[in-house]
């Protein structure tokens, strides 16, 4: 197990990249985190994917990562391997539990959660089961893994409108929502273009909030509720393209809500964090139903966005926090306590 030494320097592996439509963000994310570390603490690399392979980019030439021991040597013959891996991977192979298994294997502490809840809140369909299963509202929703579906049995069941969703992409990728028969086949037809599992979720109307919770110092840390609000009256949903283009939507980093309010979401969110396994960090999105005036759960994030434009280092900072604390404290504590990824 890797130990911190008194003036030792430990060495990090960030990784960014991938190969999925997330690779953009996930790079400008792993480039913050490195700008954000503290040289005089850590020895950093970066490591990214190119044709295939995972790769480190030192002096501006890319060394193949051998998987065996996600090291890599370098001209000089020395092998470099890291003492904690920083995943800032959106989606596969950093999000759904592929990397996690590696370095459980190997035996490499990393952020943020383990495999199997990796896994688990990687999959639209199979986390919101997993939280109705613990008595936890979710909308109502209808599964398809075929492109053989009945869509006058899905129209029947569901009211419009409804959202149809990729099961396995991140970012709002492959989200679209629909008012009519016709839209919703060719909306189910064009993402199973894109993923072969789909979610189809009833609509709520109602505010959005995300809150971040993680544990630092064996203490669990709730942000203050964001709220994203729409600026343009004809987008009626944040899809990946309003999402990130600032002029269509807006940021409340600390949302309006009275105290009753933020108690019962605090509530909410460490009950689920507890279900999800109590580990790691994880940015929670949710919707406050004004028909029913409760919560229900929509997803989890447990590698959210870290570039500057992200939503989670200005939570950390509205938690009273600097994104550079978290970083150190997070990597310090996961070398010291290398954790039992089962």
């Amino acid at each position: 197990m890797t130990q911190l030494t008194q003036g030792k320097k430990n060495t990090v592996f960030v990784i960014y990249g991938g190969y999925t439509q997330e690779a953009a963000v996930s790079t400008r994310s792993g480039q913050n985190i490195i700008g954000h570390l503290d040289p005089t603490l850590f020895s950093i690399y970066e490591i990214t994917f190119f044709e295939q392979k995972i790769v480190c980019v030192l002096d501006g030439e890319k060394h193949p990562i051998d998987l065996n021991t996600f090291s890599f040597t370098t001209h000089e013959g020395k092998a470099i391997g890291p003492d904690y891996c920083f995943i800032a991977v959106h989606g596969a192979p950093g999000e759904n539990g592929q990397l996690q298994s590696l370095f459980e294997l190997i035996g490499i502490p990393y952020f943020s959660v383990n495999s199997r809840i990796s896994a688990l809140t990687n999959h639209k369909y199979h986390s919101v089961s997993y939280a109705k299963a613990h008595d936890i509202c979710v909308a109502k929703n209808h599964y398809i893994n075929t492109p053989n579906y009945d869509i006058d049995a899905i129209c029947e069941k569901m009211n419009f409108p409804f959202f149809i969703k990729a099961c396995k992409n991140g970012s709002s990728i492959g989200v679209s929502k629909a008012y009519t028969k016709e839209q919703a086949d060719q909306f189910i037809k064009d993402t199973l273009q894109i993923d072969d599992e789909i979610i189809i979720e009833q609509a709520i109307t109602g505010r959005e909030f995300t809150m971040g919770i993680f544990t630092l110092n064996n203490q669990i840390i709730i942000t203050p509720p964001s709220e994203e609000l729409l600026i343009e009256n004809d987008i009626d949903f944040l899809s990946h393209e309003n999402k990130i283009d600032s002029t269509k939507n807006i940021t409340l980093t600390v949302a309006n809500v009275d105290e009753l309010l933020l108690v019962k979401m605090q509530d909410f969110v460490r009950n689920i964090y507890s279900i999800f396994g109590n580990q790691g960090v994880m940015r929670l999105d949710f919707i406050l139903n004004q028909e029913d005036n409760e919560l229900y759960f929509l997803e989890i994030n447990t590698v959210p966005g870290m570039s500057p434009q992200s939503i989670f280092p200005k939570m950390l900072v509205a938690a009273g926090m600097t994104f550079s604390h978290f970083l150190t404290q997070t990597i310090h504590e996961g070398i010291l306590k290398l954790p039992k990824y089962v």
